[in-house]
């Protein structure tokens, strides 16, 4: 992971770098609580670092599941209507995501690496926009974005993590209510990865009030769902017998289930915002995606308690449409659960116990492109 770490350094340097110079900035806290707004760094400092991270992910080759996109994409002809005349809707588990990668390949490039570095743009410049416009410091969410692993989804889990994409994305649909544009924003991308889907029912969750009855209903929900796993995950296997996905769960039964160490780590941004649940209230009006994020990191961290005893494959790869809106709140936890005198230091022990967090996960897995070969 030598190209990853040196990812994490280069975003750590610039971001106390920008902090150091550029003392004259309007206090984050501030801006929330009087104006309702974010002090956004400029489009080209964003660009920059997530330009870089765009560019490693787009040109790496054998990575998780990346072989089997590769493997997809060239078997695909090079003439679109020869494409169709095999194909089917109903027999597709990712339709939509079919028919891109056959036009693609048959009127823009027939490159596969081309291909993959226009995917990563597509979900790389999604978060980075939405980060963009919503969190206090941009360049502590962005180091966030790999020491939380939320990248190697871009890696391995490509096509699901175009979903989560474009949907944290749709942040301002949530926010403003806009109910029946979220829902048929949800329904097109699941065309692209049927996970989609569980959107819908998160976003009744995330415009619920943070710890009222609501959210904790979910939980108990959740709770259920994991002391009569067996049960469930049997008759979620009989309702997708007749499609596609038949059999999706069953054949995750030797799986060890959530590394214990993430879920862990999954519940300090919602325990944190529990105890501070007072003094983060008065936000709630003018920082609109706050209460969104809380419930939508309670969800996060409850779905994990549910891998860590059932599947950690197909539980375990359900929370990242939620664990993405960490990247918001957590910069804002750090930010105004502690004093002045202490904030400082707070994000230096949570920004070194998460770079040890990405250690201990991802301790052994190599990256691969034909640029740098295996490292």
């Amino acid at each position: 992971m030598i190209i990853f770490c040196s990812m994490i350094f280069w975003v750590l340097l610039v971001y106390f770098l920008f902090a150091s110079t550029h003392k004259d900035r309007v206090h984050a806290l501030n801006d929330v609580l009087e104006e309702g707004t974010i002090n956004r760094i400029s489009l080209g400092y964003a660009l920059l670092i997530f330009g870089y991270f765009i560019f490693w992910i787009g040109i790496r080759k054998g990575i998780g599941d990346t072989s089997q996109y590769i493997l997809t994409f060239e078997s695909f002809p090079t003439d679109f209507s020869e494409f169709f005349k095999n194909f089917s809707w109903s027999d597709s588990k990712a339709p939509f995501f079919e028919i891109f990668e056959a036009f693609f390949k048959s009127y823009i490039s027939n490159d596969v690496t081309i291909f993959l570095l226009v995917i990563a743009i597509i979900s790389g410049i999604s978060v980075m926009a939405t980060i963009r416009n919503y969190s206090v410091d941009f360049f502590y969410s962005s180091f966030l974005f790999i020491t939380l692993i939320n990248f190697m989804w871009m890696m391995d889990g490509m096509r699901q993590f175009i979903c989560v994409a474009l949907l944290f994305a749709c942040c301002p649909l949530i926010i403003k209510g806009k109910t029946f544009k979220f829902i048929i924003c949800v329904l097109l991308i699941s065309t692209v990865h049927l996970t989609a889907l569980l959107m819908i029912p998160f976003y009744f969750v995330a415009k619920s009030p943070p710890w009222k009855y609501r959210t904790f209903i979910f939980v108990i929900i959740v709770l259920m769902i994991t002391i009569f796993s067996d049960s469930f995950f049997s008759g979620v296997d009989y309702v997708l017998s007749d499609t596609a996905y038949a059999d999706a769960t069953s054949q995750f039964a030797a799986d060890n289930g959530v590394n214990p160490l993430r879920a862990l780590f999954s519940f300090i941004p919602p325990f944190l915002a529990l105890l501070n649940r007072k003094k983060l209230s008065v936000y709630y009006d003018k920082y609109k995606i706050l209460p969104i994020c809380i419930n939508m990191s309670l969800v996060t961290a409850s779905l994990y308690l549910i891998g860590v005893f059932t599947s950690g494959i197909l539980i375990g790869r359900t929370p990242i449409y939620t664990e993405v809106y960490n990247l918001i709140l957590i910069p804002f936890l750090l930010e105004s659960c502690f004093s002045e005198s202490s904030k400082k230091y707070i994000k230096w022990i949570y920004g070194i116990v998460s770079f040890i967090y990405f250690y201990l996960l991802c301790d052994g897995i190599s990256y691969y492109s034909d640029l740098t070969g295996w490292v």
